[in-house]
């Protein structure tokens, strides 16, 4: 199973490097769209086996490209093991401080108005230039992100509202009744 999951990986970076979407990638090794993106996301019954990747980088010529697939797999792994959730945060910190409406952000990133809230509120956490092209609508240039995240100081400037929304959200009922009892507590301990 992981051996397809990998290849997924292999497959989809393999079309991001010719720059095809998703169905002109297909068109051009005899595949469905769908067929594509089961493979790419490893969700659903589509899987491509080592004889189908074979047949698949000869057709695009693609074989001075195999020393760098176990890299890839590797970067993917690394990816998937960072908590990005909290990015949603970041990206509403920068709406909102434009005041800019969430529609109007959507539409000039190129995502549904449903899918750039799902972001903000950390269900999803975005592509890296889905990201960029959010943060460009809000007149941020792309590396103002390291900044927000990253930066000691900067990073203070993104409410921790935001941030802990997301949080409670990935917590069970339990653990967020003993975080309000807390939060009751060091409210009536500083009102006396």
């Amino acid at each position: 199973m992981s051996e397809n999951l990998n290849n997924g990986v292999v497959i989809r970076k393999l079309r991001e490097i010719e720059g095809l979407s998703v169905q002109q990638f297909a068109k051009r090794v005899g595949k469905s769209r769908g067929w594509v993106s089961e493979v790419e996301s490893g969700v659903g019954r589509c899987r491509v086996s080592e004889q189908e990747l074979n047949r698949i980088v000869e057709l695009l010529g693609a074989a001075k490209h195999r020393p760098m697939f176990r890299t890839w797999v590797a970067s993917h792994r690394n990816a998937e093991r960072i908590d990005r959730s909290l990015e949603g945060a970041i990206l509403k910190f920068v709406r909102v401080k434009r005041g800019l409406r969430l529609e109007d952000v959507a539409a000039d990133a190129g995502v549904s108005t449903c899918y750039l809230s799902k972001i903000e509120n950390g269900h999803k956490p975005p592509p890296f230039e889905v990201r960029n092209r959010i943060l460009i609508a809000c007149g941020y240039s792309p590396g103002s992100f390291k900044n927000l995240s990253a930066d000691p100081v900067r990073s203070k400037a993104v409410p921790s509202s935001y941030k802990l929304n997301i949080l409670l959200k990935k917590l069970s009922e339990s653990q967020v009744s003993e975080i309000f009892e807390l939060a009751q507590r060091l409210v009536e301990g500083s009102a006396r």
